[in-house]
């Protein structure tokens, strides 16, 4: 493998990790309630993956108090 593949490969693994919401975008993306959306936002961090994941989670589950 040459330098330049595992630079590329490298790159596109790690980038937006540390991606960030803030509250008002974090409500708006996943169309939550203001109080889930700021207890998760507490709970897990502002971090795109992890709320994007956790979010997942929770509608797969079946929680359905998480939207309006």
């Amino acid at each position: 493998m040459q330098h330049e593949d595992t630079r590329q490969q490298y790159s596109k693994v790690v980038r937006g990790w540390n991606t960030r919401y803030d509250l008002e975008e974090f409500i708006s993306a996943h169309r939550l309630t203001p109080l889930v959306a700021r207890e998760l936002f507490e709970k897990f961090g502002p971090y795109k993956i992890d709320l994007d994941r956790k979010v997942a989670e929770l509608r797969a589950a079946g929680k359905s108090n998480l939207g309006h």
